[in-house]
């Protein structure tokens, strides 16, 4: 995933790399849903499966908190 066999931190310094840049970068953010394959090498992660898949779960439980966050006020009631 974002561990390098071998190369110590180098991982944990590219995830550093990513979270910084989702939060600092609109554009970036936006070509990460866009074209995730693409904005991963942008910044020199190898978009492998397993990191694609994180990503998916990531985005999926985003949409879950916001959901719940909204709480039922935000539920339309049709009965």
């Amino acid at each position: 995933m974002f561990t390098d066999k071998g190369k110590g931190n180098a991982g944990m310094q590219k995830f550093d790399i990513l979270y910084q840049k989702v939060l600092s970068d609109p554009h970036f953010r936006q070509e990460l849903v866009l074209r995730p394959e693409q904005a991963l090498k942008s910044i020199g992660i190898d978009p492998t499966p397993e990191v694609l898949q994180l990503l998916k779960n990531i985005e999926t439980a985003v949409t879950a908190l916001e959901e719940d966050l909204q709480g039922p006020a935000q539920t339309v009631m049709l009965t």
